[in-house]
């Protein structure tokens, strides 16, 4: 049997791995164009950390859990996946390659900005610091504003905008540089659904730190040193002195979201494909299970996936996906975060709750070695 997945991150790794201990003899394909899988939920960390601690380089992978990497991009609508389907191929450089189940893992990317960042050298998303060391982008400006106040600001009230937020906090305090931080975010409250305890919490942090928050407003662009923002409750265009602009607006499916049924099968003109699923953020499956865009959803989805292969291999039904989400967390800093766990008001806040985070980092880390803790 052969099994092709489309993209090589949380969802379409644990796929892999999932296959290779149910079905030992499937020759897997990975589609991925990146060279390295990327531990994405520690991205924040690579701020003072060389990006290199945070990626697995695909040949490593593929060594340890016997698959095919094919470093290319292959791009599609719903009428590939259709044709796909019933050819049982898909279109390679080298050439068309057959399957017998063909998994969607393409994941997510930032939410599109009307504002282009390559016409400013002040602003950066996450996009750059998927591909490069933060380093390389905050020595620059330290050089640059060595004698005066830094004045920078983060749009977005996300966990990965607060990450980065405290974790830059952390690196200019302890480097003694004079700071000014600024978070802007659209909404009432920052991660609007959570529980009260997460924002009071959060709230106390950021004002310990003298992090300026502005509510209601929205990135426009950006101009030399200065920040172009607008008002959502007034309406009213404004401008705000900023050195460096880093944007988290969040992220969306990639390349769109794909509606699956219960099994995770994908699901075109109100059809299932039979031989084509979808796992992790570009996937909603229609069922009661955990549909967030977070790493835990997409390491259940893409075991999901890989067990419904094999009993669909041995002629038996599917599992329906019913997985309920155990808990959330978020670091705040080194030794520092928040989260539940179980049920939402368990919370867990300070040094507990970074060691939970980082005790499910461990976790992962140790499924991309071989070591598989999930239940």
């Amino acid at each position: 049997m052969k099994v092709i997945v489309i993209g090589g991150g949380y969802a379409g790794l644990a796929t892999v791995i999932e296959l290779r201990h149910a079905l030992p003899k499937t020759e897997i394909h990975v589609v991925d164009p990146r060279e390295n899988h990327l531990k994405a939920t520690l991205l924040h960390q690579a701020l003072h950390h060389p990006l290199s601690d945070y990626q697995i380089p695909f040949t490593t992978l593929a060594k340890r859990f016997n698959f095919v990497h094919h470093c290319t991009a292959l791009h599609f609508t719903a009428e590939d996946l259709n044709t796909w389907q019933w050819n049982k191929r898909i279109p390679l450089p080298d050439g068309d390659m057959s399957f017998d189940y063909l998994v969607i893992a393409t994941g997510a990317k930032p939410r599109p900005l009307v504002y282009d960042i390559s016409l400013n050298g002040c602003v950066y998303d996450l996009n750059y610091f998927r591909h490069q060391d933060g380093e390389a982008i905050i020595k620059p400006f330290l050089k640059r504003t060595m004698n005066g106040e830094w004045v920078i600001s983060l749009v977005g009230g996300g966990a990965t905008g607060l990450q980065f937020l405290f974790e830059l906090h952390d690196l200019l305090s302890n480097g003694g540089i004079r700071h000014r931080l600024r978070l802007l975010y659209r909404s009432d409250q920052i991660l609007p659904n959570l529980p009260k305890p997460f924002h009071t919490y959060i709230d106390k942090r950021l004002r310990h730190a003298e992090i300026e928050c502005i509510p209601h407003t929205e990135f426009q662009f950006q101009d030399k040193d200065k920040i172009h923002l607008r008002d959502l409750k007034l309406n009213q265009s404004y401008a705000l002195r900023s050195e460096l602009t880093l944007l988290f607006p969040g992220i969306v499916p990639n390349p769109w979201q794909l509606q699956a049924n219960r099994y995770g099968q994908v699901i075109i003109d109100k059809v299932s494909l039979p031989h084509v699923f979808a796992a992790g953020d570009c996937a909603h499956f229609v069922s009661s299970g955990l549909n967030r865009l977070t790493a835990q959803a997409a390491v259940r989805k893409g075991k999901q996936v890989a067990h419904n292969i094999k009993r669909l291999q041995q002629d038996r039904l599917p599992y329906i996906y019913a997985y309920r989400e155990l808990g959330y967390f978020i670091s705040l800093g080194p030794r520092d975060g928040i989260g539940w766990i179980m049920v939402k008001n368990n919370i867990i806040r300070g040094l507990p709750a970074f060691a939970v985070k980082e005790m499910i980092e461990t976790q992962y880390s140790l499924l991309t070695e071989g070591v598989d803790l999930y239940f």
